[in-house]
C-alpha cells in the first residue's frame, strides 16, 4: 500500500511538473490547427454548460474511437431519452465529428488533463451515473475518481497492445486498490480480456463483448450520393484512395500511383491524409510529384487530366471509400499500427494495407485469412496489386465477399455492451 501511494505520489508530481508541456503543446498544435487552441478551459475541468439531467458519460479519445463509438451512443440516447449524454473526446477532429453527427442531441467537450484539480472540476460539474471509456484510454485520476465517488465504470470494445501492456500495468496499480474491483471490461478479444485479468481486472467482471468496429452500418444515403458521384464524375475511370496517410506514405502511393498509370493511364488516385494540418504540405507533394491534381474544397469537375485528388476536409472519407474501386489503408507502411480496416470494407470496397498492423491485429489476421484483405510492403507491390484487381473485377469481388462474411461473423458487439451497461443506468 505504501508502495502505492508512493507511486501515485511520484505520478501526479510527474504530471503537474509537464503541464507547462500541455500548455505549449496546445499552442504549437494551434499554429497547424486553430481548433487546438478553442475551448482551451476544459482541458483543465472548466466548463460553461450546465447539466440538469442525469448524465450518461462516455468517452472516446480521438476521430476514430468517435466513429466506433457512434453507434453506441445512438443506442444510448434512444434507450435514455430522460437523461443527459455526456460524449468528450482528446482532439478537435473528433469533437468535430461529435458535433457533425449529434448536433446538440449530446454535450460535447473535452475531457480534461489528469491532473488532480482539472479531474476533480469535471467529476464535480458533470457528476456521471456511469463512464464508458471506448477502446483503451487509462487515466489513473480520473479512474481513481470514479472509485471515490462510486461511478460504474465500463470499458467498452477494450483492447491493449502487446507494446503498451507493461505501461498499462504501472498506470493500473496506481488505481487499482480503489476501482479495479469495480471496472468492467467489455474487452474485443479473449487475447485481451486475459491481458487485462493479468493486470488485475476481476474475472467476474471482464467479459469478451467483440469490437465496435464490427458493428458499423454505412448510411444509405451515403452510398446512393457516392454512386451517383461516382458515374457523374468518375465516369468508368479506375479509381483507388489511400486514407488516413501519415508522413512518407504519400510518397510511395504517388510512386505506386506513378507506375500504375503505364498500365491505367486514366487511373486516378484519392488521398486523405489522417492529419488535417498536413493537408497544405501533401498538397505540394503531390504538386512536386509531377501528378495533375484537385484539391476537394477546390472541387467543381474532375477534368480528365487530373490524377490525383486531394481530400482536405474532415468527415469525407467514407464517402470516398464508397465511391472508390480499390482503398488502401493508411498509418500501416511505417511503425504507426493501421487504422480502420474494417470502414472501406463495409462499404464494399477492396482493402489494401502495409505491414504494420499491431493496431489492427485480430482484425487484419481474420482477413487475410479468407482471402479479404491485401497486404504489401512497398511502392512496387502495391503497383502490382493494384493492376492485379484493375484487371480482375473476379478478384475484387472475391475479396468484398470475404471480407462481407468476417464483418458479418463478428456483428453483436453493441448489443452485448449494452447488456453490461443497463444494470448500472
Amino acid at each position: 500500500m505504501i508502495k502505492i501511494k508512493i507511486m501515485r505520489l511520484a505520478y501526479n508530481l510527474f504530471i503537474y511538473l509537464i503541464s507547462p508541456l500541455l500548455i505549449i503543446h496546445i499552442l504549437v498544435r494551434a499554429l497547424e490547427d486553430s481548433n487546438y487552441i478553442s475551448r482551451v478551459t476544459e482541458r483543465f475541468g472548466f466548463y460553461k454548460q450546465d447539466l440538469r439531467r442525469e448524465v450518461i458519460w462516455i468517452h472516446a479519445v480521438s476521430f476514430g474511437e468517435v466513429k466506433a463509438a457512434t453507434p453506441l451512443v445512438m443506442e444510448l440516447i434512444k434507450d435514455n431519452p430522460s437523461k443527459e449524454v455526456l460524449f468528450t473526446c482528446t482532439t478537435p477532429t473528433g469533437s468535430q465529428l461529435i458535433s457533425d453527427t449529434f448536433n446538440d442531441e449530446v454535450i460535447n467537450v473535452y475531457l480534461p488533463y489528469d491532473l488532480k484539480g482539472s479531474v476533480k472540476r469535471f467529476f464535480n460539474w458533470a457528476n456521471p451515473k456511469i463512464a464508458i471509456i471506448i477502446e483503451t484510454e487509462i487515466w489513473p485520476n480520473i479512474f481513481q475518481e470514479c472509485g471515490k465517488r462510486k461511478v460504474p465504470l465500463v470499458l467498452a470494445s477494450a483492447c491493449i497492445s502487446d507494446r503498451s501492456q507493461s505501461l498499462y500495468k504501472i498506470l493500473f496499480n496506481l488505481f487499482k486498490d480503489t476501482i479495479s474491483q469495480g471496472i468492467v471490461v467489455g474487452a474485443q478479444t479473449k487475447a485481451d480480456a486475459n491481458k487485462f485479468l493479468e493486470l488485475g481486472a476481476h474475472k467476474d467482471r471482464t467479459f469478451v463483448t467483440g469490437n465496435l468496429k464490427f458493428d458499423i452500418s454505412p448510411p444509405d444515403k451515403i452510398l446512393e450520393k457516392a454512386k451517383t458521384f461516382k458515374n457523374k464524375n468518375f465516369k468508368n475511370r479506375p479509381v483507388w484512395i489511400a486514407g488516413s496517410t501519415h508522413p512518407g506514405e504519400e510518397e510511395v502511393i504517388l510512386k505506386a500511383h506513378k507506375e500504375l498509370l503505364n498500365q491505367f493511364p486514366d487511373s486516378l488516385l484519392i488521398i486523405a491524409p489522417r492529419k488535417p494540418e498536413r493537408f497544405n504540405s501533401v498538397h505540394k507533394r503531390i504538386i512536386d510529384s509531377g501528378h495533375a491534381s484537385v484539391r476537394w474544397s477546390n472541387f467543381k469537375s474532375l477534368e480528365n487530366n487530373i490524377e490525383v485528388l486531394l481530400i482536405d476536409t474532415l468527415g469525407d472519407l467514407p464517402f470516398f471509400y464508397s465511391a472508390s474501386d480499390v482503398a488502401f489503408v493508411g498509418g500501416s507502411l511505417f511503425a504507426i499500427g493501421g487504422h480502420n480496416l474494417l470502414e472501406p470494407a463495409s462499404f464494399g470496397t477492396p482493402v489494401i494495407t502495409g505491414p504494420f498492423l499491431q493496431n489492427v491485429k485480430e482484425i487484419s489476421t481474420e482477413l487475410i485469412e479468407v482471402g479479404g484483405l491485401l497486404v504489401v510492403k512497398d511502392a512496387k507491390e502495391l503497383s502490382i496489386q493494384l493492376n492485379k484487381l484493375f484487371a480482375d473485377n473476379s478478384k475484387k469481388d472475391q475479396m468484398v465477399s470475404a471480407a462481407d462474411k468476417v464483418m458479418h461473423d463478428n456483428k453483436g458487439s453493441i448489443e452485448n455492451i449494452m447488456k453490461l451497461i443497463k444494470p448500472f443506468i
